[in-house]
């Protein structure tokens, strides 16, 4: 195999590397495993950034094999996406060691995919190395870009007053300086909610008006506000948000947590809107202990087969009853059968199961909770 046939080869697999799905997502997944402030992002967040650097190198060596083969550099165009990248972790609060372990982390399950990709025959050792490491001088080119625009962007970002109330509400919400409330713009004596949206992009993050009665700001990569009134619609265009009743300012940090827990929790169950964090305290307090739900569906739930469809669509119908009170009527129109499907669909569940037989325990409500844990954990164990 000549140069140029080594060059295609390696032209195709990081073509074929960069277009699929899998291998993309094992990047992601990489980056976040390295850099746990990566880790804190909102996931599409890690996916766009990630291949739109993967297409910067790909589209750089490419160039450089346009050239017969010599060793450019970065284009214009890429050298900006990549300074957008950095623009976007400085006003995200990401700190650059962690951007850099994320970017490493990355680029090392990058280059396992091109190798795991090789077949025979295999190209001439030496020749492949060779465009192996002009390969990886594109990523070093790209890593110095990321560096030099990150620090540029957090000399601008110092400069703002704004920047410098969002910096403090971050010290407050991550850290728990509640000396810092002032400097974001927050009386310590006051009360506030506190709102997390599932918004990661700064500039579409900047593009909402900043608040009259607080402070707003991204932190961990998340769009948080924190306000004396509640966010109301329209005004807040959110796809996903939780928002926390209002709290005194101190308590803020720990209701920033919440907030987050619950994010994830309504994120998981394909909720969309504003939420209030008090409607999600259940799926908040069974999701921080996942092992306890696994051990009610073995207990429970132990003659239901999970490879079983028929079985799934009874704990599904079971799951939605308890949902809607154990209203038949409710149940049914939510899945759009008949209510006699659905006591069809009961009755089948109590001849595998105890639901439905009076609980022995005098709180009812517990009952049914320990029920809906046990049915919730699982049906996500079938998926």
């Amino acid at each position: 195999m000549t140069e140029t046939g080594s060059r295609a080869l390696l032209r195709r697999l990081l073509e074929r590397t960069r277009a699929d799905p899998a291998v993309l997502q094992r990047m992601v997944d990489a980056a976040r495993a390295g850099s746990p402030p990566v880790a804190a992002l909102p996931e599409q967040e890690v996916r766009r950034h990630i291949a739109t650097l993967t297409a910067a190198v790909a589209a750089a060596f490419g160039d450089a094999g346009d050239a017969d083969g010599v060793p450019g550099g970065l284009t214009e165009e890429q050298s900006r996406r990549a300074a957008r990248l950095a623009a976007d972790r400085a006003a995200q609060g990401v700190p650059l060691d962690a951007l850099l372990d994320g970017f490493r982390a990355a680029r090392t399950e990058a280059f396992r995919s091109i190798a795991a990709s090789l077949t025979d025959p295999a190209p001439p050792l030496p020749e492949f190395l060779d465009l192996l490491l002009e390969l990886d001088a594109y990523t070093g080119e790209l890593q110095h870009r990321v560096i030099s625009a990150y620090h540029e962007s957090q000399a601008n970002l110092a400069a703002g007053t704004r920047a410098a109330r969002v910096l403090a509400l971050r010290e407050l919400l991550l850290g728990g300086a509640v000396d810092r409330l002032p400097a974001a713009g927050l009386e310590p004596d006051g009360r506030y909610h506190c709102t997390v949206a599932d918004i990661g992009d700064p500039r579409r993050a900047e593009l909402l008006p900043p608040p009259a009665d607080g402070v707003a700001g991204l932190v961990e990569g998340h769009l948080c506000l924190v306000t004396a009134r509640p966010p109301v619609p329209p005004a807040t265009p959110f796809e996903l948000a939780v928002t926390a009743p209002a709290v005194p300012a101190a308590r803020l940090p720990g209701v920033y947590r919440l907030c987050r827990a619950a994010l994830a929790a309504a994120r998981a169950r394909g909720l969309g809107g504003v939420r209030r964090l008090t409607d999600l305290a259940v799926a908040v307090a069974t999701d921080g202990a996942p092992e306890l739900g696994t051990l009610l569906a073995a207990d429970l739930l132990s003659g239901l087969a999970p490879a079983d469809p028929a079985h799934r669509v009874l704990a599904a119908t079971a799951l939605t009853y308890l949902d809607h009170g154990r209203r038949i009527a409710a149940t049914a129109q939510a899945l759009h059968v008949h209510p006699n499907t659905v006591k069809h669909r009961l009755r089948r569940l109590s001849g595998r199961t105890a639901f439905g037989t009076p609980s022995t325990a005098d709180d009812q409500l517990t009952d049914a909770v320990r029920w809906r844990w046990a049915l919730e954990s699982w049906l996500r164990g079938c998926a």
